[in-house]
């Protein structure tokens, strides 16, 4: 046991006040029968003799006193205890298939590491970094088995290093239904234009009926109209081809997460610069401002000057240059992640005794006032 703050032991010394209640000091004196006072001899001082009364009241205060002492000290234990092994058992694997001891405490590979008895959880789980939690949850001489199907996502990239070797089983997961085919989902571009410019806005309108024919759907997927005609609700990405700055709302809307293709003309509203993305045949140039992003068209859109008008993955082509780009993917054979050790030990949490300690205090204080209170005192 340690003290956060061994100071609080000052407070000992009010051990004094319970023992000098209950020191008694009684005079000893013998009574003289005498006929006359001239017979008297001279009176002895009295002696005084100390005792202390009620000794299991006293016993109460003194504990009482020294566990308040102690409480002010602020105890706590160092070092984790808990289970000897642990199982960790991926969601998407069924609990039946797993070999293992009944006794051994099993826990789902989930954040909270919820009991194996409850539902599973959703299988998208962050499988490195609840393993690392686990490790640095988990006393050192705890052993740790985690059962992975052969093929899980979750990684990042590279195997975890673990303080401590884990027994690493893997499963053949429980087959899923095939996925059926599905369209991609209708993609809102708003095109605001110069009213010169409307022959330009033609390829990205084409673009756009692409994208609706794409979805099989019959909702428009955005909309076209000169400058200055708000934008809709439901844009996803915004052309603008017209000279010159940027209006503030477009600049605000880019700054909350929205993306923007601007003419070529167009003042670039972003000091400093931006990149290329596609090298020296790239379409645009990229850069973010705010939480959006912008790209800047290099050439108007004439077939002429922007040959790529004409191919014909041209839609598909700028709606993925548009679209944010998806996540890496994670999908890992498990085998070849099993977890490395070497990696630094965490300290576990200090335990606080505080609550134990308070709970015991009040049943000291309960069981020291129905002494003092009692009527055979």
């Amino acid at each position: 046991m340690s003290l956060a703050f061994p100071l609080g032991l000052l407070a000992l010394l009010g051990l004094a006040l319970p023992l000098l209640v209950h020191l008694a000091r009684r005079e000893e004196q013998v009574p003289t029968m005498f006929a006359a006072l001239r017979w008297l001899q001279a009176r002895r001082k009295p002696q005084r003799r100390f005792r202390l009364e009620e000794f299991l009241l006293l016993a109460l205060r003194l504990l009482l006193v020294a566990g308040l002492a102690l409480l002010l000290a602020a105890p706590f234990l160092r070092g984790a205890t808990g289970a000897p092994a642990w199982v960790l058992v991926h969601p998407a694997l069924d609990p039946a298939q797993v070999q293992r001891d009944l006794e051994t405490p099993a826990h789902w590979l989930a954040p909270g590491f919820p009991p194996l008895e409850e539902p599973a959880p959703a299988n998208d789980v962050p499988v490195a970094s609840l393993l690392r939690q686990a490790d640095g949850e988990l006393a050192a001489s705890t052993a740790l088995t985690v059962w992975l199907p052969e093929r899980v996502a979750g990684f990042d990239g590279e195997r975890p290093r673990l303080s401590r070797a884990v027994a690493w089983r893997t499963l053949p997961a429980p087959a899923e239904p095939a996925p059926t085919e599905s369209k991609a989902p209708p993609f809102a571009l708003a095109i605001r234009h110069a009213p010169d410019r409307a022959d330009q806005a033609r390829w990205l309108r084409a673009a756009q009926k692409a994208w609706q024919v794409a979805a099989g759907a019959d909702a428009p997927t955005g909309d076209a109209a000169i400058t200055g005609t708000p934008l809709p609700e439901s844009a996803q990405a915004v052309a603008w081809l017209a000279p010159g700055d940027l209006p503030p709302e477009l600049r605000a809307w880019i700054e909350a997460g929205g993306t923007a293709l601007i003419a070529h003309d167009a003042t670039w509203p972003i000091a400093g610069g931006g990149k290329p993305t596609d090298g020296d045949d790239s379409w645009f140039t990229e850069a973010r401002l705010g939480a959006g992003r912008v790209l800047q068209l290099h050439q108007p859109l004439y077939a002429e000057a922007f040959p790529a008008l004409l191919e014909p993955d041209f839609p598909t082509q700028l709606r993925t240059r548009l679209e944010a780009a998806p996540p890496a993917p994670t999908l890992a054979d498990a085998a070849a992640m099993a977890p490395r050790t070497g990696a630094d030990g965490f300290e576990p949490a200090p335990r606080p005794l505080e609550p134990g300690l308070m709970a015991a205090l009040v049943l000291l204080f309960a069981l020291e006032r129905w002494f003092a209170a009692s009527p055979r005192r």
